[in-house]
């Protein structure tokens, strides 16, 4: 059996992009694969192309295990396989609005889609991704031919089509330790490691956590000034609990974070 992961690409590369490799809202789906395959620019492995941590730390889990094939999401190449083979130019496109293709186009970009995939019997394909990477998988033709062998988070696009949905609690980042832009990697990771059943058990222990406590909101400035208040003795995690724990404060681990950031050392 092999596990075939499908891994969101970043918006940071090693390089920056030709002109001709920007999607603008004049840029059309024609335009753009001409674009690709005629631009004179220095192309890159796709685990070589993307500098965003989230990605490389996926890619590296990814590589690091037996029986498993990563690829990647792309929202202006389509679906990368890594391979020493497959190289690609530096370029921006999104699935925002007017920074790229529509969901219902992805498919059709320089590397195609999911019916790319090369599928045994036995096979998975695994996908914890943003939602508008989801979303664009769910809108591909070819996610018919993977839907019986498809693992998924229960409340994703992919869901009606998934023969293996994984349930994930909401809060099932207090129990991993992990802050929202770190979940989707510590999911695949869990997944490689232990299966569902690795997965689930960690949604079961956030069933059984405590009522969060009603947490006072505060601006960004007032939150600077806590952090100053209270960071010399602490480590990030340390603060973090003491703000959100002791002080009762509303504040995402990534905000807290950023105003450290800002704290003279």
């Amino acid at each position: 059996m092999v596990i075939h992961v499908l891994i969101a690409c970043s918006k940071s590369k090693v390089h920056e992009s030709p002109e001709e490799l920007v999607w603008s809202p004049d840029t059309d789906l024609e335009s753009w694969n001409r674009a690709w395959l005629e631009t004179k620019v220095e192309r890159y492995e796709a685990s070589d192309l993307y500098t965003g941590r989230g990605t490389k730390q996926q890619l590296e889990m990814a590589v690091g295990h037996r029986d498993v094939a990563p690829y990647l999401i792309s929202a202006g190449a389509g679906l990368v396989k890594i391979s020493d083979e497959i190289k690609i130019p530096p370029y921006e496109s999104t699935f925002s609005r007017n920074g790229g293709p529509s969901p219902d186009q992805w498919h059709l970009l320089p590397h195609g889609g999911l019916s790319n995939l090369e599928l045994d019997e036995g096979d998975r394909v695994v996908a914890f991704a943003p939602p508008a990477y989801l979303r664009a998988l769910s809108r591909d033709p070819g996610l018919d031919g993977i839907a019986d062998k498809l693992v998924a988070p229960i409340d994703s696009p992919l869901f009606p089509m998934c023969m293996f949905p994984v349930r994930i609690h909401p809060r099932i980042k207090e129990v991993i330790g992990a802050a929202a832009a770190d979940l989707n990697t510590e999911l695949i990771r869990i997944y490689l490691d232990d299966g569902i059943p690795g997965v689930e058990r960690l949604s079961n222990e956030a069933e059984d956590l405590p009522p969060l406590p009603e947490r006072r909101r505060v601006g960004d400035e007032e939150l600077l000034k806590i952090v100053k208040q209270h960071h010399h003795d602490k480590t990030q995690m340390e603060l973090i609990r003491f703000i959100r724990d002791e002080l009762e404060i509303s504040a995402s681990v990534e905000r807290i974070g950023e105003a450290r950031k800002l704290v003279p050392r």
